[in-house]
Protein backbone atom coordinates (compact mmCIF):
# COMPACT_ATOMS: atom_id res chain seq x y z
CA UNK A 1 0.00 0.00 0.00
CA UNK A 2 1.07 3.61 -0.69
CA UNK A 3 -0.18 6.70 0.89
CA UNK A 4 0.19 10.28 0.25
CA UNK A 5 -1.40 12.76 2.60
CA UNK A 6 -3.12 15.82 0.55
CA UNK A 7 -2.62 16.55 -3.53
CA UNK A 8 -0.77 13.03 -4.45
CA UNK A 9 -1.66 12.39 -7.92
CA UNK A 10 2.14 13.24 -9.30
CA UNK A 11 3.26 10.48 -7.40
CA UNK A 12 1.20 7.56 -9.21
CA UNK A 13 4.46 6.76 -11.59
CA UNK A 14 6.04 6.48 -7.44
CA UNK A 15 3.12 4.00 -6.28
CA UNK A 16 4.02 1.69 -9.64
CA UNK A 17 7.27 1.94 -8.80
CA UNK A 18 6.69 0.67 -5.10
CA UNK A 19 4.70 -2.41 -6.86
CA UNK A 20 1.68 -1.06 -4.45
CA UNK A 21 -1.64 -3.05 -4.61
CA UNK A 22 -3.36 0.14 -3.71
CA UNK A 23 -2.53 3.90 -3.63
CA UNK A 24 -4.45 6.09 -1.37
CA UNK A 25 -4.44 9.73 -1.76
CA UNK A 26 -6.74 13.14 -2.12
CA UNK A 27 -7.27 15.37 -5.09
CA UNK A 28 -6.85 12.72 -7.72
CA UNK A 29 -7.80 14.30 -11.61
CA UNK A 30 -9.55 12.76 -13.60
CA UNK A 31 -7.30 12.43 -16.53
CA UNK A 32 -3.94 11.43 -14.48
CA UNK A 33 -6.06 8.79 -12.80
CA UNK A 34 -7.38 7.93 -15.84
CA UNK A 35 -4.12 7.59 -17.69
CA UNK A 36 -2.20 5.74 -14.93
CA UNK A 37 -5.21 2.98 -15.20
CA UNK A 38 -4.67 3.01 -19.41
CA UNK A 39 -1.40 2.58 -19.64
CA UNK A 40 -0.22 0.21 -17.67
CA UNK A 41 1.13 -2.56 -19.23
CA UNK A 42 0.08 -5.24 -17.05
CA UNK A 43 -3.49 -3.42 -16.00
CA UNK A 44 -3.83 -5.85 -13.00
CA UNK A 45 -0.62 -4.71 -11.45
CA UNK A 46 -1.94 -1.00 -11.61
CA UNK A 47 -2.44 -0.11 -8.01
CA UNK A 48 -5.91 -0.04 -7.83
CA UNK A 49 -6.86 3.91 -6.71
CA UNK A 50 -8.69 5.73 -3.56
CA UNK A 51 -9.48 9.19 -3.31
CA UNK A 52 -10.20 10.59 0.27
CA UNK A 53 -11.14 14.08 1.10
CA UNK A 54 -7.85 16.81 1.31
CA UNK A 55 -8.16 17.60 4.45
CA UNK A 56 -8.77 14.33 6.22
CA UNK A 57 -6.01 12.69 4.91
CA UNK A 58 -4.28 15.23 6.34
CA UNK A 59 -5.83 16.08 9.81
CA UNK A 60 -5.31 11.84 10.05
CA UNK A 61 -1.19 12.42 11.05
CA UNK A 62 -1.58 15.62 12.65
CA UNK A 63 -1.95 14.28 16.15
CA UNK A 64 0.86 11.79 15.26
CA UNK A 65 3.33 14.81 14.38
CA UNK A 66 1.78 17.63 17.26
CA UNK A 67 3.19 14.03 19.89
CA UNK A 68 6.90 13.74 18.18
CA UNK A 69 7.28 17.35 17.48
CA UNK A 70 6.70 17.75 21.42
CA UNK A 71 9.00 14.72 21.92
CA UNK A 72 11.83 16.24 19.73
CA UNK A 73 11.80 19.52 21.15
CA UNK A 74 10.20 19.34 24.30
CA UNK A 75 10.38 23.16 25.40
CA UNK A 76 8.34 24.02 22.26
CA UNK A 77 4.31 24.20 22.42
CA UNK A 78 3.05 22.36 19.60
CA UNK A 79 -0.16 23.61 18.95
CA UNK A 80 -3.17 21.50 16.89
CA UNK A 81 -5.62 23.83 15.21
CA UNK A 82 -8.94 22.34 15.17
CA UNK A 83 -9.92 25.13 12.16
CA UNK A 84 -10.99 22.84 9.06
CA UNK A 85 -10.67 24.27 5.53
CA UNK A 86 -12.37 21.43 4.05
CA UNK A 87 -14.69 22.92 1.40
CA UNK A 88 -16.65 19.56 1.23
CA UNK A 89 -18.17 19.89 4.90
CA UNK A 90 -20.82 21.98 3.49
CA UNK A 91 -22.93 24.27 5.80
CA UNK A 92 -26.30 25.64 5.53
CA UNK A 93 -27.30 29.18 7.17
Amino acid sequence: MAVCPGAGDSFLGAAVAAEADVYITSDLRHHPALEHLESAVDPSAAPALIDVPHAASEALWLPLAQQLLGEVLPGLEVLLSEHTTDPWSGRVP
